[in-house]
């Protein structure tokens, strides 16, 4: 056994191994042990072929793996049959793609250089050529596609299965002409390399595009609603503060009435003076003091929105400085969180409930920050594949859980959803 043999057994291994982890994690597995199940199963397809001669052209070998990979990855992972679909046919689709002009290029370099001693070398190192373009790809789209995961929307997997069907069928029918027309002439073999070259490189970049646009939608969609929330919790702070000055300018006026008050010997005006004077500076104090300005503004008027609802809610908290989390990531995540939790409350209220409970905590240990929040669901959540649906008439996922997921995402956290006799949001950040 040659060199290049043994280097391409291992690259295989290798990349199966990868295939595995690169599902397991776009999709989710649902068993442990699942690399070993998935390696049984792609070995025993693959060679099944060769056993029994089940196809023997180059569409129907695709379409077998496709078939039998397809079938496998639902027995082991999660996800809609489209994006399991999608990722099957990513990974098939570009290997073909890549050893069909890989395949015709050695095979020129075999026909310049009369070595034809060497094919053994040359399907070697096609598999190994089409495995390091599969890897590229693979991480393309794990690092393109990292804010959507599990949010990778059915729509935009067709779209991207619709772009890899054609450019498989556009590089195929570039040699099968030439086969036809010339039967595979050395002389003019050059004629079939060349625009099948062409029609690979656009391809594959034309799907790595997408996969781009796909990511900067997804992108600029959550900057809006973050940058949204953020206006809102500036109208917020400029609202408290327009009320401390309105406060302080009638202090002098309050002042004068209490004094006249008390020159008239009127204990009684002054006592009924002073409780209405309280209890308009207390609509403005400050009640959840967590150590950050901009995570007290936004919790205090939630806090004064819930109490005014009937809701008994309870905030005890401290948060991490604005060097650890962003004070836009931190406003996002409680105000999502905040409020799903409200608005769950509401809809217990709407059909006939008592108002409910929320309890948010948080604290910060030495290398971590848990924050947690819970909230009484006197009607259930609605779930599809694992993830929680918004309650709003449009059936989708709930955006603010998909903000919340991102935010954790992004700071390499950890997010635990529990929705059994109550909701229960627990996210832990890693604290450099």
């Amino acid at each position: 056994m040659s060199v290049l043999t043994i280097w391409t057994t291992g690259w295989g291994i290798f990349l199966t191994f990868y295939q595995h982890l690169f599902l397991k994690e776009m999709l989710g597995a649902k068993y442990r042990y699942t690399y070993l199940w998935f390696y049984m199963g792609s070995w025993l397809y693959g060679h099944m072929n060769a056993w029994f001669d089940i196809v023997g052209t180059a569409w129907g070998n695709m379409i077998y793996l496709c078939v039998c990979a397809f079938t496998l990855n639902t027995l082991l992972f999660h996800g809609s049959v489209i994006k399991r679909g999608f990722f099957t046919l990513w990974m098939y689709g570009i290997q073909e793609v890549a050893s069909g002009i890989f395949y015709q290029l050695f095979m020129v370099a075999v026909d310049l250089t009369g070595r034809e001693d060497c094919l053994d070398m040359v399907l070697n190192a096609v598999n190994l050529m089409t495995g390091l373009v599969l890897f590229f790809m693979m991480e393309v789209l794990k690092r393109k596609l990292h804010l959507l995961k599990r949010d990778f929307e059915d729509r935009d997997g067709l779209y991207l299965m619709c772009i890899i069907t054609f450019i498989c069928v556009a590089v195929s029918m570039t040699p099968m002409t030439f086969e036809e027309v010339n039967n595979w002439d050395a002389r003019y073999i050059h004629t079939v390399v060349i625009p099948s070259g062409l029609i690979v490189i656009g391809g594959e970049m034309l799907n790595v595009y997408s996969v781009i646009m796909l990511e900067r939608r997804l992108v600029e969609r959550l900057a809006k609603q973050q940058y949204q929330i953020l206006g809102e919790h500036l109208e917020v702070l400029k609202e408290q503060y327009e009320q401390l000055m309105k406060i302080r300018h009638d202090m002098k006026n309050h002042s004068l009435c209490l004094a006249q008050l008390l020159e008239k010997g009127n204990v009684e005006g002054t006592r009924r003076y002073l409780k209405q004077w309280n209890t308009v500076i207390e609509e403005g104090e400050t009640v959840i003091r967590t150590g950050s300005i901009f995570a007290d503004s936004l919790l205090n008027p939630k806090y004064q929105q819930a109490k005014k609802l009937g809701i008994d809610i309870s905030i005890q908290m401290s948060v991490p400085s604005e060097e650890l989390v962003a004070p836009v990531d931190l406003c996002c995540l409680l105000a999502n969180a905040l409020d799903n939790a409200i608005e769950a409350c509401q809809r217990g209220i709407t059909a006939g409930y008592p108002a409910g409970w929320i309890q948010i905590k948080s604290q910060i240990h030495a290398k971590y920050w848990v924050f947690e929040i819970s909230n009484s669901t006197y009607l259930p959540v609605k779930s599809h594949e694992g993830r929680f649906l918004s309650s709003k008439q449009i059936p989708v996922s709930g955006i603010g859980l998909q903000n919340i997921k991102t935010i954790v995402e992004q700071y390499e956290g950890v997010l635990d959803l529990k929705n059994e006799t109550c909701f229960v949001l627990n996210a832990m950040f890693p604290l450099p």
